[in-house]
């Protein structure tokens, strides 16, 4: 099974997306009952990442240049299949931010009739704090990124 190159630069989009998840995803879920300021070491995470980042596209791209020497062209096939992609992504990303916006939504409500009903201890345990909400962000970006890209793969392969 012979792979292109774009299909290859896609497959390094999907090892960094299931890296990304696996390695600095457990950190903000153990910090999501925290705040921003009270996340210890927060800033220098987040130094990590990009510098991390950096690092594995830099030698990703790096190497897939030096094996993939000649230059692909790109024709409408290329430009339907980004386009069918993105579409999708964009979808799911809308289609998870109205899901998070209603989440959002009944915990505040849910919250709110706890405190009604008088049981302080349910009312303290329903916490909706920014790190809570970072981390579901990013659960989101990273499960629609390897969505995304394994159907550019797909298309790729199959069209």
């Amino acid at each position: 099974m012979l792979l292109s190159k774009k299909e290859i630069s896609i497959l390094i989009e999907i090892v960094y997306s299931i890296v990304f998840a696996l390695i600095f995803l457990p950190y903000f879920y153990e910090n999501q009952e925290k705040n921003l300021i009270l996340m210890d070491g927060l800033v220098e995470k987040i130094i990590q990442i990009i510098i991390c980042t950096v690092i594995y596209f830099a030698i990703a791209y790096s190497v897939l240049e030096v094996a993939f020497k000649k230059k692909e062209t790109r024709d409408e096939r290329d430009d339907m299949i980004n386009s069918k992609s993105y579409k999708l992504g964009y979808l799911l990303y809308e289609f998870s931010l109205f899901i998070f916006i209603g989440y959002v939504c009944s915990k505040f409500q849910n919250k709110e009739l706890l405190n009604l009903t008088g049981n302080i201890e349910l009312y303290s345990s329903f916490q909706l704090t920014d790190a809570g909400i970072i981390f579901i962000v990013l659960v989101l970006l990273a499960f629609i990124s390897v969505i995304k890209s394994i159907y550019q793969f797909y298309l790729y392969r199959t069209v």
